[in-house]
């Protein structure tokens, strides 16, 4: 068992549920509700979706391969680690852009996402 890697797993199942559950409260229900027109509304709510399956999919991996040690897929947990460090990144600069130093408490999924990362990459090495 390696419990960095197993961490990062569950972190990353209890983020994907959130993404799922409380996204749609927050974001994508008053997203869909607006005036877009029907194709670019479906585009990116499938869109959403894809991320939900990412997120899922990926903490699932890193769960198993927490759980169960699994020296051999080390390497695509390292990938997957600067994966979700970049995915934190993303919602940084994003962030910064529209909200500028309230960036941090405007989008704060990033709070989830870098550990994740961080937790991967770590119990990778």
């Amino acid at each position: 068992m390696n419990i960095w890697i197993l961490s990062a797993g569950l972190l990353g199942v209890f983020t994907s549920l959130v993404h799922l559950f409380a996204g749609q409260i927050d974001p994508i229900r008053p997203f869909l509700k607006s005036d877009l027109d029907d194709v670019p509304k479906a585009t990116l709510l499938a869109c959403w979706h894809l991320v939900s399956v990412t997120l899922l999919v990926t903490a699932l991996m890193l769960t198993y391969v927490g759980w169960y040690g699994l020296n051999a897929y080390y390497f695509p947990t390292q990938l997957l680690g600067i994966l979700y460090i970049l995915f934190s990144m993303v919602f940084v600069v994003v962030g910064w852009y529209f909200f500028g130093s309230r960036v941090f408490v405007r989008l704060p999924q990033w709070i989830l996402l870098l550990p994740i990362g961080l937790l991967a990459g770590y119990g990778a090495l």
